[in-house]
């Protein structure tokens, strides 16, 4: 049996037919018509409106659907139930499909928060004790924080001039000062009570260069004590906790402690720098004596001055061969004849027998040790360690027992110390020591006089001693030698 076969169209017409079929297969042309969504995603747009099939899958808004009324427009609207669906945002996370993790896209269609009331842009925000900064992501809108004018007065005072009057260096890339103008300020970054230190001495400098009895005099006063008292509270709790970790930093923290008690000035008319003399006065010990010795005798030095510390530790790498040439031949301060003068004061004190007596000459020894390292001794030499031209040294290897004959108001402890004073005008950059040689003789002279001295083995009498200080702080104040 013959099977029927259906007659094939010949002719025009298969052509034509051939002709319709390739036309339905031809690829839709590209369109730049697509929603914002998409071409960010770089994917395919139905074009779909009022909401295209992508921003539905994924659940965030689609710019083809119209914006939501503001909360302005006088007349409300309302929204059609399939549009509210797409512009409100899922209860819950929706389900992530197989493949790579997407971004947040809603997210990035929200619009930037609004910026801050004026009211809250001119506020200044208090100084951070935290030791941990707050990270910039966990603050909401309300806690934006704003500028404390102030306190970056205050730093930009101290990277810029504060710091250079810390040590005697003047190229600016020298080690060391750029331990005082870059390293300090990094530190405390991490430590916030040397930022209070920092911002104390540097407000005690702005003190010393503004006229008294002006507003700003006044206010940078108080602005110094502030910060102060809260870096001194700030060091204390850490110090109970001194390791490897903090060990710079509170060794620096003590050490510009030393420097703000210096600028901050006398206490008072009974103030002898290391402590207060008088009946029923408890002594006042300079917390950097036993903070910096603690932190030296408790951490190795090459743990100690590592890192950030190591200019301090003498093996940056710009230092040089130590200067054994006396330091005044070097600064170029004015030569003081000390050899005569402190020799008399020696053999006044050895005259005089008691329990002390050895503790004096001790102490009298370490003194002519400083005096020899800044103007050479008769010959003109320096025959002791250079590290005794650190003026500071005497008082940070001052004994207890020496700082209890002061405050006992003994005769001899009184000269050594006004035979001490001089040398603050050797430093070069010594403003935070103005006005305690003036403080100190006139205090040491007081209490001479009122000590009545027994003179039976001395042929000079005490007040002739300390005629020798005063003309030598005297003779620098008339010299043309600046200090900064």
């Amino acid at each position: 049996m013959r099977k029927s076969t259906t007659p094939q169209p010949t002719g025009p017409e298969s052509i034509s037919s051939a002709r319709v079929s390739k036309l339905a297969r031809r690829p839709h042309r590209k369109s730049r018509n697509g929603c914002f969504n998409c071409k960010r995603r770089k994917v395919k747009c139905d074009e779909v409106k009022p909401a295209c099939a992508n921003c539905v899958r994924f659940g965030i808004p689609c710019d083809f659907a119209p914006q939501p009324p503001s909360s302005d427009d006088s007349a409300p609207h309302t929204s059609p139930p399939e549009i509210l669906s797409v512009l409100a945002e899922p209860a819950t996370t929706p389900r992530r499909g197989p493949g790579r993790p997407r971004k947040d896209w809603a997210a990035l269609t929200r619009p930037p928060p609004p910026p801050p009331p004026a009211s809250d842009r001119t506020t200044t925000s208090p100084s951070s004790t935290s030791a941990t900064p707050v990270s910039s992501s966990t603050i909401s809108n309300s806690q934006i924080c704003s500028l404390n004018i102030a306190d970056a007065e205050l730093l930009f005072h101290f990277m810029a001039n504060t710091s250079r009057t810390l040590h005697d260096a003047d190229d600016p890339v020298d080690d060391i000062a750029s331990f005082w103008a870059r390293n300090v300020p990094q530190i405390g970054l991490s430590y916030h009570f040397v930022l209070h230190m920092m911002y104390a001495l540097a407000g005690y400098h702005l003190v010393y260069q503004e006229p008294k009895g002006t507003e700003r005099h006044s206010q940078s006063l108080a602005l110094a004590a502030h910060h102060a008292e809260l870096g001194i509270y700030e060091m204390n709790r850490t110090l109970t906790n001194l390791n490897e970790a903090n060990c710079g930093a509170l060794y620096v923290a003590a050490v510009l402690v030393c420097y703000c008690t210096f600028a901050a000035g006398p206490t008072g008319p009974d103030d002898l720098l290391v402590c207060v003399i008088g009946e029923g006065i408890s002594q006042r010990w300079l917390p950097v004596i036993h903070g910096v010795r603690l932190i030296r005798q408790s951490i190795e030095p090459a743990t100690l001055f590592t890192g950030l510390m190591a200019p301090l530790g003498g093996g940056g790498t710009n230092s040089e061969m130590e200067d054994t040439k006396p330091d005044f031949m070097v600064t170029g301060f004015s030569y003081i004849d000390w050899v005569g003068p402190l020799e008399k004061l020696r053999l006044w004190i050895a005259s005089h027998e008691n329990p002390d007596t050895a503790l004096y000459l001790r102490v009298h020894k370490s003194l002519c040790d400083v005096y020899e390292a800044n103007f050479g001794n008769a010959e003109g030499l320096v025959q002791v360690p250079t590290m005794n031209k650190f003026v500071f040294g005497w008082l940070y290897r001052m004994q207890d027992l020496f700082v209890g004959c002061l405050q006992r108001k003994a005769p001899q402890a009184l000269l050594l110390m006004a035979y001490y004073v001089p040398l603050f005008r050797t430093m070069k950059r010594s403003w935070f020591m103005e006005g305690w040689a003036t403080h100190l003789l006139e205090t040491i002279r007081e209490w001479n006089m009122m000590n009545k001295l027994d003179l039976d083995r001395s042929a000079v009498a005490p007040d002739d001693f300390v005629n020798w200080p005063n003309n030598a702080v005297s003779k620098f104040l008339s010299s043309s030698y600046t200090f900064e």
